[in-house]
């Protein structure tokens, strides 16, 4: 469920009253790890890339893209615990997005019954993505996990478009540009398929 699938007309006119409405640029952060959560980010358009990092290794892994409609989980479980962010959260283009006070989103929590419904069909899907995120980074190896990767990009046309140089695959996959460009230019991904980068 989206945040604008919501139908309690009160639970609506709540949050236009209380949401900020934001225009951000391509490649801003929303979100660092350690960040205190005081506001969530409920996107309107464009695309937010939410990722883990390790500061020791340098290494980044994708979590999950926000696209229209949606809103970061990592964000609302962090915010309902007053917790620091465990991710961080840059936009991957220019974005549209309402930011919501946290203090809102826990409130609404026992005011509105759907509120309380979409927050837990959020943490349920969200809970099933991050297992299968931290299943593929346990047992697939880089090879399994482009591959992956690549079938995301997929259209039924046939073709696969990244608009990602080699550095940003490796980012999003926890590993290396050599060791994406090496195994791209091993596996040839699909021999039906046209693989276009940016």
């Amino acid at each position: 469920m989206k945040y604008t699938d919501i139908k309690d007309e009160s639970l609506k006119a709540s949050f236009k009253e209380n949401a900020t409405l934001l225009k951000v640029p391509k490649n801003a952060q929303i979100i660092s790890v350690g960040d205190k959560i005081i506001d969530i980010p409920f996107l309107i358009s464009g695309t937010i890339r939410v990722y883990s990092e390790n500061y020791e290794s340098g290494k980044e892994v994708l979590l999950y893209y926000l696209k229209g409609g949606e809103t970061c989980f990592m964000s609302i479980i962090a915010g309902l615990g007053d917790k620091i962010s465990k991710v961080s959260a840059i936009t991957e283009t220019d974005c549209e997005l309402y930011s919501l006070p946290n203090s809102k989103v826990k409130e609404w929590q026992i005011a509105y019954p759907e509120w309380n419904n979409f927050i837990l069909g959020l943490m349920v899907k969200n809970y099933t993505n991050s297992i299968k995120t931290i299943e593929e980074l346990s047992f697939l190896n880089i090879e399994s996990r482009l591959i992956n990767y690549l079938k995301k990009h997929h259209t039924n046309a046939g073709v696969t478009t990244v608009l990602k140089s080699h550095q940003q695959i490796a980012k999003d996959i926890g590993t290396s540009r050599e060791v994406v460009t090496r195994v791209l230019k091993k596996i040839k991904f699909d021999e039906k398929s046209v693989v276009n980068f940016k």
